[in-house]
């Protein structure tokens, strides 16, 4: 094969990949975009407690960064013990 063939064939190859590359980046749009805000969602009621055999396990605190959430283990036949104290940052 001649040299300047190659080279006409390595020119026409590189910038046809080039321009497949750049012109895939190209977004238009004929119509205008609407931005369409839903409801928030409702709240779901969450259960505090999940009972076993031999227990249960039992939800304490509000959820925020002031009383978290944490789960307290109660064996069956007993009453729940107090909340213990929030951890000390």
């Amino acid at each position: 094969m001649n040299r300047t063939t190659t080279r006409l064939g390595l020119l026409v190859g590189t910038g046809t990949l080039v321009a497949l590359t750049l012109g895939g980046c190209i977004y238009s749009s004929t119509e205008k975009e609407r931005v369409v805000t839903a409801p928030a969602p409702p709240v779901v009621a969450q259960s505090t407690e999940v009972a076993y055999a031999h227990g249960r396990w039992q939800l304490y605190g509000d959820g925020t960064t002031a009383a978290p959430h944490y789960w307290v283990w109660v064996p069956a036949g007993s009453s729940p013990p107090p909340p213990p104290p929030l951890p000390r940052r």
